[in-house]
């Protein structure tokens, strides 16, 4: 029997939701308002022989990341919506060579509680009624595209999305009636609105247009979204802000930071990311594709350590833990990666490292001074033989006598 493009269209709106259930048991509930660090992961980055870290990789201290360049259809249906020009897996030098890898790292994130968003980018097709056409030639309206969306981040196992507005198209009832018909599915707005996130990236320019009349000044339309983020990288600072939040409120601004921008220096990004106004901001954004880790971390750092109330006895910090902690990884037994959390209370010296059950060092996965707060690091142990192995933390503080701490874990393929 010859099937014809709606069948097929509705065959894989009905199948998509069936093929990762395993992902709806792992969402956990959104962080808080003024406590978010995203993260841009670009497969794109350049230079290229710099791009080589996986998501498991790039950024310790995210709870958010987005995977910026290529398309959620192409990681959902990568026999349809695959290309060889593709930036995902085709970047010469890059860290994937299959989509399997890439998928295996949103799960391990997912694993550890970080929330992983698809970028996803308008187009000048937004604007007509006819916003995106499936690879057998089949047009869908806004209604059928949203619904088209919600089913492939379902099947890949993601927490949300994160438009890109930039792209041409124009202020008008189509474009608005889809991002509303996304809020269905996504955002503060749906019927998963503790725990998918709708998120837009817009700036204050030509290139950027829609993005200002509709997600920065229209409280309607950023009703649904959890936060908008400022993209204007070569921007003054303060200006910004205030741009959008006179109009959407402080928390749900947030401001974003690019190491390719040359006045978004690490020494203006952490003192921005220091800055909590009250009401707070809804955290902070960086671009650093997946080649600038040490920028990235250190902007993230320095937002939390920051997060602390003064009262009359003592100070008493937001998300910064009152002792020193090295906690079971997770999961355990693990195959391939594994999640290690750790908490320090004062600025020191951390040192974690991996052994084998011999007593040989099998990796150094931190060996840095690190502020305060509640850190995880990811062990990957692809390249590894099954069986037990150690995680060992040293933190050598000024203010207390050095802690140790040693935890046992399995893994198993």
């Amino acid at each position: 029997m010859k099937h014809t493009a709606s069948q097929n269209f509705c065959a894989l709106i009905l199948l998509l939701p069936l093929i990762s259930p395993i992902f709806q048991e792992l969402r956990a509930d959104l962080p808080a308002t003024g406590h978010n660090k995203v993260a841009y992961y670009a497969f794109d980055a350049t230079p290229v022989n710099q791009g080589k870290l996986r998501l498991t990789e790039f950024t310790d201290n995210a709870n958010i990341i987005v995977l910026f360049e290529g398309t959620i259809f192409e990681l959902c249906d990568s026999i349809h919506y695959g290309s060889s020009s593709s930036y995902i897996l085709t970047i010469n030098g890059g860290p994937y060579k299959y989509y399997r890898q890439i998928l295996d790292d949103i799960k391990a994130l997912r694993a550890t509680g970080i929330k992983v968003l698809m970028n996803v980018d308008d187009t000048k097709l937004w604007s007509t009624d006819t916003p995106f056409t499936t690879y057998d030639g089949r047009p869908l309206n806004y209604q059928e595209y949203a619904v088209f969306i919600d089913s492939c981040v379902t099947a890949v196992g993601l927490d949300g999305i994160s438009l890109d507005i930039e792209h041409g198209a124009t202020d008008n009832l189509f474009y608005r009636n889809f991002v509303k018909e996304l809020g269905k599915y996504f955002g503060p707005l749906s019927k998963h609105n503790t725990t998918r996130i709708y998120t837009a990236a817009i700036y204050y320019s030509t290139w950027g247009i829609p993005g200002p009349t509709i997600f920065g000044w229209d409280r309607t339309i950023a009703a649904h979204l959890n936060f908008v983020m400022d993209m204007g990288y070569f921007q003054n600072n303060n200006t910004r802000f205030q741009r959008w939040a006179d109009s959407l409120g402080n928390s749900k601004v947030m401001q974003g930071f690019s190491h390719h921008e040359p006045n978004n220096s690490l020494s203006i990004a952490t003192a921005w990311a220091a800055w909590h106004p009250k009401p707070d901001k809804a955290g902070i954004m960086v671009f650093a594709g997946n080649v600038n880790k040490s920028y990235t971390d250190s902007i993230f750092a320095t937002m939390d350590a920051s997060l602390t109330d003064v009262n009359e006895n003592n100070i008493h910090t937001k998300n910064i833990p009152q002792d020193f902690e090295l906690l079971q990884n997770y999961p355990n037994p693990f195959n391939p990666a594994t999640t290690l959390q750790f908490h320090i209370p004062q600025n020191g010296f951390v040192t974690l490292k991996v052994y084998d059950i011999l007593g040989n060092e099998v990796i150094t996965l931190i060996e840095k001074h690190m502020h305060p707060g509640r850190y995880t690091a990811i062990f990957n142990s692809s390249k590894n033989a099954s069986g037990v192995y150690f995680a060992r933390i040293t933190v050598l503080s000024k203010e207390t006598m050095p802690y140790f701490k040693i935890i046992k874990m399995s893994m198993i393929k």
